[in-house]
């Protein structure tokens, strides 16, 4: 018996893949204790992901292609990478990225909404 249905995921999917702005999808597996489930995830990066909206995916992205914005500084384009590894490391950052966004546009709305409301 699944943990969570295929159906139950399906429902459960809002957004786009935070690493490279693919379509989610059930993908089956089992839990961390051997009970088979189905969790969201992207193919093409053959990652589990739980999704962005995709205005933090376009903020993300533009943040770390056109501006330069380094999340993980371990990470690093070596100019002897393949274009793949390039690529890959990209997406990564991208992927952490959407987390700051995510955070920004919260605050941003939190205290957009408190000023708002001050007389």
């Amino acid at each position: 018996m699944y943990r969570i249905t295929k159906q139950q995921c399906q429902d459960s999917i809002t957004g786009i893949c935070s690493q490279c702005g693919g379509v989610l999808e059930p993908i089956e597996t089992v839990d961390n204790s051997g009970n088979p489930t189905f969790w969201s995830g992207c193919i093409k990066c053959s990652r589990f992901d739980n999704g962005v909206e995709p205005k933090i995916y376009a903020i993300a992205k533009e943040l770390v292609e056109d501006c330069n914005y380094t999340h993980y500084s371990h990470i690093r384009i070596e100019g002897r990478d393949s274009d793949d590894t390039k690529q890959y490391k990209t997406e990564c950052q991208i992927s952490g990225t959407c987390d700051i966004v995510h955070d920004v546009l919260r605050i941003d709305k939190k205290h957009t909404t408190t000023i708002k409301d001050k007389p």
